[in-house]
């Protein structure tokens, strides 16, 4: 066969076996290593019908897993190191640059629990070094951080590269979100309990009876555009895939919550968990102690992480954690919050409001 591209005269395992797209009306008549800058297009370079995401994702399968021999490969192969020797090149003489850019300043790092640092850095420290200064002055340990600046997650980096090069200037900001745990793809766990406990202070009643106040535990779902979807408590006990365990007893100063991944409505992005007062005018966080979220594997019962909000000793409600969901991959991660607010069981608008305002911060 020839190649109406090139003219060269290829096999047919040189060629695409079916039409890129469902708009192409015509056989595939350009050879595979013609349609390299289809992934830049997004377009057959032949009748210019558009890709959708599933017929990329075919062409590069079918680019990644033919026929090594094909020319195609030996392009993509040289392209790929090309281009990882360009960014090396770019780390090494990130400082023999001259951009006018300053080579070193402050950065902020900001945690949602309220906790902040302040680094000195330089454009030729490596994001590894980074963390490890963050892990010195605020205790996340560095394979439990992510950090954000306006919405890009700075460590999704597969290589170390040098701060210079991911964009952000010195005087910014940064969001230190510190992951408790992430379902991924080669994972069984799919079902996790979130036991909310505290340590209650014990109250003399005036007949002389000795009592405690409790704390309620709630799930307030969200979509991506911060919307309520549902609400789980000790009263409405159960929506899909959330199922909470009934009341606390004196004895048992905590609620817990059964979540199935699999099972949540398809438009939930996000999930909260959160410990409050019953009603307003009613107790509030100043009468208890160590208001804490305890992860474990459903299953198997083991814990995956802990938490304890301490910085939360106000308010009537705290915000102890969260799940959120990756839209690219489908996976959950779940992390600390610690943020207090206002809210009960009883009006749940202070705690809505601040829910929505965290989606961003995810």
């Amino acid at each position: 066969m020839q190649c109406n591209s090139c003219q060269a005269r290829c096999c047919s395992s040189d060629f695409p076996a079916a039409a890129l797209c469902e708009t192409c009306d015509h056989p595939p008549t350009f050879c595979l290593a013609c349609l390299g800058g289809v992934k830049q297009t997004g377009r057959c370079p032949e009748c210019g019908g558009g890709l959708q995401a599933e017929d990329m994702e075919r062409l590069m399968g079918a680019l990644r897993h033919r026929n090594r021999e094909c020319a195609a490969f030996h392009d993509l192969d040289t392209l790929k190191k090309r281009e990882e020797e360009a960014k090396r090149t770019a780390h090494r003489d990130l400082l023999g640059i001259d951009d006018g850019q300053p080579q070193s300043g402050d950065i902020e790092v900001t945690v949602l629990d309220g906790r902040r640092c302040k680094l000195r850095l330089c454009r030729r420290d490596r994001l590894s070094s980074v963390k490890r200064a963050i892990e010195t002055q605020l205790a996340v340990p560095a394979g439990k951080q992510r950090l954000l600046f306006r919405g890009r997650d700075l460590t999704a980096a597969e290589d170390d590269p040098c701060w210079g090069t991911l964009g952000v200037p010195f005087g910014e900001a940064l969001q230190l979100v510190i992951i408790m745990y992430e379902t991924s793809s080669g994972s069984n766990v799919r079902r996790l309990s979130f036991d909310l406990s505290w340590r209650p202070t014990l109250v003399t009643l005036r007949s002389g009876k000795v009592t405690c106040h409790h704390l309620n535990g709630s799930c307030i779902l969200l979509n991506r555009f911060g919307r309520v979807l549902d609400t789980v408590d000790f009263q409405k006990r159960s929506c899909s895939g959330v199922q909470h365990g009934g009341p606390s007893s004196k004895h048992s100063p905590k609620q817990s919550l059964e979540v199935d991944m699999r099972m949540l409505p398809s438009d939930c992005s996000s999930l909260f968990f959160t410990l409050s007062g019953f009603a307003p005018g009613g107790v509030t966080l100043a009468v208890f102690q160590d208001p804490s979220v305890h992860l474990r594997d459903r299953s198997s019962a083991k814990i995956l992480a802990s938490y304890t909000a301490d910085r939360c000793r106000t308010g009537e409600a705290v915000v102890l954690c969260c799940a959120v969901r990756d839209e690219r991959t489908n996976e959950w991660r779940v992390q600390q919050v610690g943020r207090g607010s206002s809210g009960n069981t009883k009006d749940y608008g202070g705690l809505y409001q601040t829910v929505r305002s965290l989606v961003d911060k995810m």
